[in-house]
């Protein structure tokens, strides 16, 4: 069983390239976007908490998204890709230590790599081409970029964290979504 982390700037592709994995693969997407999203349309004191945090284009804290987390690998019966987690240091460990007591582990971390320049393009066709129903509260380019910055200070320190356990795997994202897609497969596979 091959269980994996997409890290990755916001705007790289995690999302498609995890949904592609769940198509293709059987696996299991967790994304903590899309958990925390639920919490919020969950209209719940929690979900209006996490609202306003998401809308500052903070980040929400550790605690409250390692329970969400762990709550869905207690459900999960198959491999599961994290899009969007672990993304500081303190995550990435609480991570290993929660999967280790459920004898479970991370076999790959895939690095989707992009010029950060170009993400706010991206941002701007993606909401361009979402309907209004479908449009994400932080898909603005604001936003964007202070989870550009978040990124920066707190995620890029993981890709030397996962390198020294030699998890660590680097692809293009400069790529088509194809060839994106067809070299993560190539490494899973290894």
């Amino acid at each position: 069983m091959s269980n994996l982390i997409l890290l990755g700037p916001p705007g790289c592709g995690k999302g498609t390239q995890s949904k592609i994995l769940v198509n293709s693969k059987n696996f299991h997407q967790i994304s903590t976007g899309d958990l925390l999203r639920e919490s919020v349309n969950s209209g719940s004191n929690t979900g209006q908490a996490i609202k306003e945090i998401m809308e500052k284009g903070d980040l929400v804290p550790d605690n409250m998204v390692i329970k969400m987390i762990l709550d869905v690998i207690e459900k999960v019966k198959k491999k599961f890709i994290f899009d969007g987690f672990p993304r500081n240091i303190n995550q990435a460990e609480q991570l290993e230590r929660s999967l280790a007591e459920k004898e479970k582990k991370i076999d790959h971390v895939i690095f989707i790599n992009v010029r950060l320049n170009i993400l706010e393009e991206r941002i701007k066709k993606r909401i361009q081409e979402s309907d209004q129903s479908n449009r994400r509260d932080d898909d603005n380019v604001k936003t964007l970029l202070k989870r550009v910055e978040i990124y920066k200070d707190l995620t890029l320190p993981l890709l030397d964290y996962y390198k020294e356990k030699n998890l660590l795997w680097e692809v293009n994202g400069m790529q088509s979504i194809e060839d994106v897609s067809t070299k993560i497969s190539e490494i899973i596979s290894n």
